[in-house]
């Protein structure tokens, strides 16, 4: 199922001296990818040309980027707000956001200021920010959520899209139950919020209305994982993949008629790198796996960043075939959150 990449030599090259990553994201368009280089303080963007056809898939990478700044203070999570607009959360420091350079050919090597910076501070709500998403919402405004590692908590901020993205508000989305939140995913419509919460073993999935606050439980789990980190739905909504950093998988897990409430078993999953691999980067029980992932806008191909294998692309539409949805458990109306069946 994995896709070798076509790549120049210099971005091989980048690539190896990335060093340690946490996350990637896709563009919007699905024609540039970054990935964090997390003890480096830096960020390398490539150009991405995925090809579809009924012979197979192919993938093409070109024209590295390296983006520095005095503002990356270990990158961990990223997510592009558009094209050339870039929102990184650091493990040390705060969630910058920078403007990319536009029109380079060939790549090349930038040192950027932050053009705003969510902080860490009382009234940002941040500490330690780890991962994160964005999305769009009416009136140009744009919906931040970040998680913060060792505060334990989810934050949401409200940018305003047409206005440098200065920040308009901020508050603790989520933080009940929560023991180290390590990755965060919206589906497409906005209605379902699913965050890995790395000492439980679990995702927790939170329907997304008005009601949602820091005190809410969870209305549904995937269980069956070791120390969730990257989490993506699948464009259409059917599924969400999880990468295990603590073995060398990526989970699968199918919504049935009930949605995505009650507790899901994975459908299925599959390896995504050899046991050498695995072994070289497994310093403890909770490393070693897949860390960052993410899917193209037509579910060709899936794609996973670890320390040990920096860049692999894996054919979507093939693992997603192989799938059997088991039925979820589904909490009977009326029980109390606190009886919810973890386990």
């Amino acid at each position: 199922m994995q896709i070798e990449f076509a790549a120049p030599d210099d971005l091989r090259k980048a690539l190896t001296d990335l060093g340690r990553t946490e996350d990637l994201k896709l563009s919007p368009n699905n024609r540039r990818l970054a990935i964090s280089g997390f003890a480096k303080n830096k960020i390398l963007i490539v150009d991405v040309d995925i090809d579809a056809s009924s012979v197979g898939k192919k993938v093409a990478l070109s024209a590295p980027l390296e983006i520095t700044s005095p503002s990356l203070h270990a990158p961990h999570g990223l997510f592009f707000i558009d094209e050339e607009t870039l929102i990184v959360a650091n493990r040390k420091g705060e969630a910058p956001i920078l403007k990319l350079p536009a029109g380079v050919a060939g790549g090349g090597k930038f040192v950027l200021p932050a053009l705003q910076t969510i902080r860490c501070d009382q009234n940002h709500r941040l500490h330690s920010p780890g991962s994160i998403s964005v999305s769009h919402l009416e009136g140009g405004q744009i919906e931040v959520l970040i998680c913060n590692n060792f505060a334990h908590s989810v934050t949401r901020h409200i940018l305003n899209g047409s206005n440098n993205f200065s920040v308009l508000s901020n508050d603790t989305l989520l933080s009940q139950g929560l023991d180290i939140p390590d990755g965060v995913a919206v589906n497409s419509d906005r209605r379902w919020i699913a965050i890995s919460n790395h000492n439980e073993h679990s995702v927790f999935l939170y329907e997304n209305t008005p009601r949602l606050n820091s005190r809410s439980e969870p209305d549904g789990i995937l269980r069956g994982l070791n120390y969730p980190h990257g989490v993506r739905f699948t464009p259409d909504d059917n599924f969400v993949l999880v990468a295990d950093a603590g073995a060398p998988y990526v989970h699968v897990y199918a919504k049935n008629g009930t949605g995505w409430r009650g507790v899901h078993d994975p459908a299925t999953k599959f390896r995504v790198m050899d046991e050498t691999t695995y072994l070289r980067g497994r310093r403890n029980p909770q490393e070693g796996g897949p860390k960052g992932i993410d899917i193209d806008n037509n579910m060709n191909v899936l794609v996973t960043t670890s320390e040990e294998q920096v860049l692999a692309f894996f054919d979507l539409q093939e693992i997603l075939q192989k799938h059997k949805a088991p039925k979820a458990f589904v909490r009977p109306a009326g029980i109390n959150p606190s009886g919810f069946p973890w386990a």
